[in-house]
């Protein structure tokens, strides 16, 4: 799920779609169901992934593109079924 929630809001929602396409091509299907929401810069990532491994991972993503200013953290390591 994607959300651009700051101004400009065209530059929050592509930088809210680069990390969801980047998050699905990791071939881990964990990181396709994290939340992402933008705004200003500011990410926030929310969801529940299987490893810590998998959080890094999607924290790492997201510090790739430029135009991020922060990462919030708000991912949760527990077991999926």
């Amino acid at each position: 799920m994607i959300a651009a929630l700051g101004t400009p809001l065209s530059t929050d929602l592509f930088l809210a779609t680069q990390i969801a396409t980047q998050l699905a091509e990791t071939n881990r299907a964990n990181l396709r169901r994290l939340t992402v929401a933008v705004r200003g810069g500011e990410v926030t990532l929310r969801g529940s992934v299987a490893s810590y491994y998998e959080r890094q991972i999607a924290i790492q993503t997201c510090r790739m593109l430029e135009g991020i200013v922060r990462v919030n953290d708000a991912v949760e390591v527990a077991a999926i079924e």
